[in-house]
């Protein structure tokens, strides 16, 4: 079902026109053709997709000569299919003038693997990430939460207040569009059918075509990671319980982040240079996945205090991580965990160009406990904090200690507890 909705990750790629290709990529049915068709023709832009095996053909018979007859600035879907695309635009747009001339979207990371690893369209690209819709963008509000969490004037008060089934009904549609712009036609039980068939459907289709893709390992392996959302990855302990190779997890889980599948938010508190899968936290895209995931398993997601907490989680950061396409503050994302006694963590940190940060906490709780913020202050004390947020599920906005506020889940679909500054 395509999305009614304008993406403001589609303004922020008209708002690009000074780079000769921009990139949109996200995973198989946010609507990034819906976006295509709804802002970028009417701003002029043709559009071609090589999902269409006939236009595939023509393009992988005579590529740059298929590629200078597109009248541009032309839109290529699916640019994922055709290996040898990245390296023929950047050689194209290098004989042309300034502005804009391609928009590359795909279902799968584009142009990556090409040049012994590096990116042919380094320097000449902007890439922006299209994820799932977020409850933002669903209520249809201005901006990106992103810049409210770095800058706003937080109003203490009440917001609307939110049960657990509710929530676990937010947390079960997601916000892929055939999912949660059917919520009211859609049963939880038809829904529950139609994302297992969707998540076996992407694992088993060629949206990698230089790629062997194992459905049943993938989909074991991917279900290991959504049904502990949030977890920090650890390669030798998944290949042992799935009895897989370690170098088997692995190139999965690489797999996984070429299709937009999972997030994983690196530790801060671990040298760059250092970084690995297993220092990650590692959350499904969607939470629609994780809930399917769960229950497919038997587990009772409301009666599992530790199931909901970690989906609670989940969400939050995908709400963050998808706003950070649109906000005007460009922002890094992080999870922090300091280890040691006692261990120290925060759940997401944003930080900006020039070293401020932001942290968020969240807690499927109703009430914000002093403990809920050590966290938060160990990172302030130790790495520097500009404002700090417990997500939870009550009702108040209130200020907890210096630039450290509790926050309602439903802050992330109103804007009443912000004033712009």
């Amino acid at each position: 079902m395509a999305s009614p909705i304008r993406r403001p990750v589609g303004d922020a790629l008209l708002a690009r026109q000074d780079c000769p290709v921009l990139v949109l990529e996200g995973p198989r049915a946010v609507g990034k053709t819906t976006l295509a068709h709804g802002q970028l023709e009417p701003a002029g832009y043709s559009y071609t997709t090589l999902a269409d095996r006939a236009t595939f053909r023509f393009a992988s018979h005579d590529l740059e000569g298929w590629l200078r007859r597109l009248p541009r600035p032309a839109v290529v879907d699916e640019a994922q299919l055709l290996a040898d695309l990245p390296l023929a635009v950047k050689e194209h747009v290098d004989t042309l003038g300034p502005g804009n001339h391609y928009v590359l979207t795909g279902s799968a990371s584009i142009g990556r693997t090409g040049l012994g690893g590096a990116d042919p369209l380094a320097r000449r690209a902007t890439r922006l990430t299209m994820l799932p819709l977020t409850s933002w963008e669903v209520a249809g509000l201005p901006g990106s939460v992103v810049d409210l969490l770095f800058d706003a004037q937080i109003q203490p008060g009440s917001l609307p207040e939110t049960t657990d089934e509710d929530l676990l009904a937010d947390l079960a549609y997601g916000g892929f569009p055939p999912y949660v712009l059917q919520r009211g036609r859609l049963s939880r039980s038809r829904l529950r059918e139609r994302v297992a068939s969707d998540t076996l459907a992407v694992l088993s289709t060629s949206a990698l075509p230089d790629m062997a893709v194992n459905p049943t390992i993938a989909l074991d392996t991917l279900d290991a990671l959504t049904r502990t959302p949030g977890a920090t990855f650890n390669a030798a302990r998944l290949a042992q319980l799935l009895d897989f190779d370690k170098r088997t997890i692995d190139r999965y889980m690489g797999i996984f982040g070429r299709l937009f599948l999972v997030h994983w938010l690196p530790n801060l508190a671990t040298a760059p240079a250092n970084q690995t899968h297993t220092r990650a936290k590692v959350h499904p895209v969607d939470t629609s996945l994780a809930v399917e995931a769960l229950e497919r398993a038997g587990v009772d997601i409301l009666g599992t205090r530790e199931a909901l907490g970690q989906l609670l989680e989940s969400h939050v950061t995908n709400q963050v991580i998808a706003a950070r396409a649109w906000a005007t503050r460009t922002t890094s994302v992080h999870h922090w965990r300091r280890a040691g006694a006692p261990v120290y963590e925060v759940d997401v940190v944003l930080e900006a160009f020039g070293g401020r940060r932001v942290g968020i906490e969240v807690k499927a709780s109703s009430r914000v406990n002093p403990a809920d913020l050590k966290g938060l202050r160990a990172l302030r004390d130790h790495r520097g904090l500009d404002r700090g947020f417990v997500v939870y599920t009550g009702t108040q906005v209130r200020e907890l200690d210096d630039a450290m506020w509790a926050l309602p889940v439903t802050a992330f679909r109103t804007t009443t507890w912000a004033e712009r500054q």
